[in-house]
């Protein structure tokens, strides 16, 4: 749990170090930075769970590993509602504006692509969104972690 909780606070420390720098990625473009954590946290939790009990079960290994997993992917999704409600407040209205010109030289009205894209391009939904696919990938990534784990790391320790 502890190299969740460093791993997710490394993760915040490179985001707002990049937004201090003037480089702040757009919300999407971060995604590879939670997609790494979320095969190195499983792989980790596992791992140690394994030279703690090298007789624990699959059930035994994918619970830790998903644990793991799921306080990341917790303290993300509340550092990405308070980051972008808070700190980098530019990125979505730059974003809507984008695509409301790009709405608008496709012959929509302005006002009407304006308030259908601020309605749902907010902060609070990035973060839900986040919340929810990260939950999904990474209930995956700690399946294939755990099988691999009981596969192969078992038979290396």
């Amino acid at each position: 749990m502890r190299t969740a909780f460093f791993v997710a606070l490394a993760a915040m420390v490179l985001r707002v170090v990049l937004l201090g720098a003037g480089r702040a990625p757009d919300p999407p473009f971060f995604m590879p930075v939670h997609l790494f954590a979320l095969v190195l946290i499983p792989f980790l939790a596992t791992r140690s769970q394994l030279h703690r009990e090298p007789r624990s079960g699959v059930p035994q290994l994918f619970r830790v590993g998903f644990r793991a997993s799921a306080l990341y992917i917790l303290l993300i999704a509340a550092f990405l509602l308070a980051f972008y409600t808070w700190m980098d407040v530019t990125s979505f209205p730059v974003h809507i504006n984008a695509l409301v010109d790009q709405a608008m030289a496709a012959g929509h009205e302005e006002a009407d692509a304006r308030a259908r894209f601020e309605r749902f391009f907010t902060p609070f939904n990035y973060a839900s969104l986040s919340f929810f696919l990260l939950l999904l990938l990474g209930a995956f990534n700690t399946l294939l972690t755990t099988l691999l784990a009981h596969k192969v790391l078992r038979r290396m320790s």
